[in-house]
């Protein structure tokens, strides 16, 4: 557990004689990386170790009254899941993992009855619940079923749209030259170009520069980088052509499986752009799914050979995409064994195994650091909507009928994940889940 103090809160920027609007957007803001840096490191707020504070210490760090603090803090409430902890400590948590409503219509001569599931705290039940049920770990278990371990090509273009309209595939070794504040990697180090730089494409998101160049990484330090050096372009960048014409370079990723399909993460698919060129990729989906046991104890019909007092509710989907050299570093195999290796190991996992923990244990790949975007509710594109649907009407996932409409409201968290000193994340991730899954009985009509 992480206990944060006044001098703690002030340090992360609390603001002092401030109203509670200011104290509420300071939190929020606080709130929305999913991630804190404290002494101790880089610390998931959402973790196994939570960020404890007091609203005494949140009175103390911003010098206000205690209800200018609890007004703070009330907004926040059910978009962050703010909890009070024996009456008197505030727990910090970010947006919830998940969360599960079932109907109260009656549907085929069957009542449903409004639950509310989050593993990570325990079940919180809205009514018709027996609250000591809930309380015993063994009533709620948070399950993730391996659906797919597969090999994954990863293909990058570069498409170049002029000022004129026109649009046209980057060719390799085409000359030209990058605007001045274009992003770029280099050494897996994200920058921008501190001024205008003549480079060369070397295929893919790949450019060499014809003349050193500097560039300014993301802490204010100054990088210079020599002529033919490996430069990785990001997203869109202005650039201007020998005959003087200008246009947006945009560069795009192809995650390709091994039996022809894609993965497809639509606007988050640049967090790849985080793995160095030609590194072997594998994915792991994992399906994520909340067991209920003697929690509901209605007559429905289920699926499967499951007692009727076990529900599972489909909650959302799990991507990781690991580096397939991983067991070669780790000394287990040949590199050419490795991607194999690896798949060999990941389709082991049980419903309750965790990543991180097995990575750890089996290849000693810890996370000693990490970038994490979370994306509050939102409604789900066509991709991520097939995909949730395909999950949540998975019968070997469900003991329920479960409606996902055409707005289907869902959250997003997505992670890089890094070994102490490497600058290459060895696991990209992310995690999708329904903000709201309406589930029915279904029963025959003679039932």
């Amino acid at each position: 557990m992480h206990k944060l103090h006044a001098h703690d809160l002030q340090a992360l920027g609390a603001p002092v004689k401030a109203g509670a609007q200011q104290i509420e957007d300071w939190l929020r803001g606080l709130l929305h990386g999913g991630t804190l840096r404290l002494e101790c490191g880089l610390v998931e707020l959402r973790g196994g170790q939570p960020v404890i504070t007091t609203l005494g210490d949140l009175k103390r760090a911003c010098g206000v009254a205690m209800e200018t603090v609890k007004q703070g803090l009330r907004a926040l409430e059910m978009e962050h899941w703010v909890l009070l902890v024996d009456g008197m400590h505030t727990r910090l948590l970010g947006p919830p993992r998940f969360r599960v409503s079932v109907t109260k219509e009656n549907i085929a001569g069957s009542v449903g009855r409004a639950i509310e599931v989050a593993p990570m705290d325990g079940l919180n039940p809205l009514e018709s619940i027996d609250y000591d049920q809930l309380r015993r770990g063994e009533n709620v278990v948070s399950r993730k079923r391996v659906l797919s371990v597969e090999k994954v090509a990863l293909h990058w273009s570069a498409r170049l749209r002029l000022a004129n309209g026109r649009q046209t595939e980057l060719q390799a070794d085409a000359p030209f030259t990058l605007a001045a504040g274009s992003q770029v990697r280099v050494e897996g180090r994200l920058g921008r170009l501190q001024a205008d730089l003549e480079v060369r494409s070397a295929g893919g998101r790949e450019v060499r520069p014809v003349r050193a160049g500097n560039i300014l990484l993301e802490k204010g330090e100054l990088l210079s980088v020599r002529p033919n050096a490996r430069l990785q372009l990001e997203r869109s960048n202005i650039l201007q052509l020998p005959d003087g014409q200008t246009g947006l370079l945009q560069v795009s990723s192809r995650a390709e499986l091994e039996d022809a399909g894609q993965v497809d993460w639509n606007g988050d698919s640049h967090w790849l752009a985080r793995f160095t060129d030609g590194v072997p990729l594998v994915l792991l989906r994992r399906g994520v799914m909340a067991e209920l046991r003697d929690v509901v104890h209605e007559s429905c019909a289920g699926v499967g050979t499951e007692p009727s007092n076990v529900w599972r509710v489909a909650l959302g989907v799990h991507d990781c995409f690991l580096d397939g050299s991983i067991p070669f570093r780790a000394g287990k195999c040949p590199l050419k064994r490795s991607p194999e290796f690896l798949m060999n190991f990941l389709r082991e996992f049980g419903d309750t195994d965790s990543l991180r923990e097995l990575m750890a244990r089996e290849f000693g790949f810890a996370v000693d650091a990490a970038d994490v975007r979370l994306s509050p509710t939102m409604f789900a594109g066509a991709n991520l909507r097939a995909l949730l649907r395909e999950v949540a009407t998975d019968p070997a996932l469900n003991s329920e009928l479960l409606s996902v409409g055409n707005k289907a409201a869902c959250w997003t968290q997505v992670g890089a994940y890094y070994r102490k000193g490497e600058a290459w994340p060895w696991e990209v991730t992310r995690e999708v889940y329904f903000t709201f899954v309406d589930v029915s009985y279904r029963q025959s009509a003679g039932a």
